[in-house]
């Protein structure tokens, strides 16, 4: 066709949002997420997670670095392998989120971490409650069975 000088029409490339909001991507980036907060507790110390000299004491101060974000990022991983098969797991993302914000101000309210420490956090997990919401509140397009022939109206 090239040869007859006709112009083809390109397909519409897809923006930056259409792209973050599909479902696989959605969860790799909450399963990223998730592994970025684990590896923050690993090094702690660091520009990403440090105590500032402080001791973290109580009786349940050890579930404060078990790593168990470790969980809900195997979840996404495997839930991002058949998204569509997978819906419910966007309402575990969505609570996830919503308490990372809410722990986020709390531990700010009561001290604990920096005003850096609050707004960081918090802003990717409200981007990432908007990706989420995409994903569990958009009409669900039901694909034909398989081998069955299509349906032309007239």
């Amino acid at each position: 066709m090239a040869s007859t000088g006709e112009v083809q029409p390109t397909a519409p490339q897809p923006s930056v949002l259409q792209t973050l909001r599909q479902p696989r991507i959605v969860l790799i980036l909450l399963a990223t997420w998730a592994i970025l907060g684990v590896v923050a507790q690993v090094l702690s110390g660091s520009f990403l997670f440090d105590m500032e000299g402080h001791e973290a004491s109580g009786i349940l101060a050890g579930r404060a670095f078990s790593a168990s974000m470790v969980i809900p990022a195997i979840i996404y991983l495997w839930a991002a392998r058949d998204p569509k098969r997978h819906r419910q797991v966007f309402w575990l993302a969505l609570v996830e989120q919503v308490v990372i914000v809410l722990s986020c101000f709390y531990h700010r309210g009561a001290g604990d971490i920096t005003w850096a420490g609050t707004i960081v956090p918090a802003a990717i997990s409200v981007g990432l409650i908007f990706l989420v919401f995409f994903n569990l509140f958009q009409p669900r397009q039901e694909a034909p069975p398989a081998g069955a022939p299509p349906t032309y109206s007239a």
